[in-house]
């Protein structure tokens, strides 16, 4: 049987370069980055507690990511 028009099996994704990972990475920058506005503006608690809950964020997404890499084989 002939097959007509099969798609081509896409090649693997070099490592740490997944679909999944780009928005994690987007997150994390983000998270720090959103961190780093609030420790630059003046200081008061709730700019900290801002400052606080968004590196909280982005070492949660780092663990997870660390996690899965762990888990996968990678690291």
């Amino acid at each position: 049987m002939t097959k007509v028009n099969t798609p081509a099996t896409p090649k693997a994704a070099p490592l740490g370069n997944t679909p999944a990972t780009i928005p994690r990475q987007q997150a994390i920058e983000n998270a720090l980055s959103a961190a780093l506005h609030f420790i630059r503006l003046p200081s008061t608690p709730s700019g900290l507690h801002a400052a606080t809950g968004r590196a909280n964020r982005a070492l949660s997404l780092l663990k997870q990511a660390c996690a899965e890499s762990t888990a996968s084989g990678r690291a």
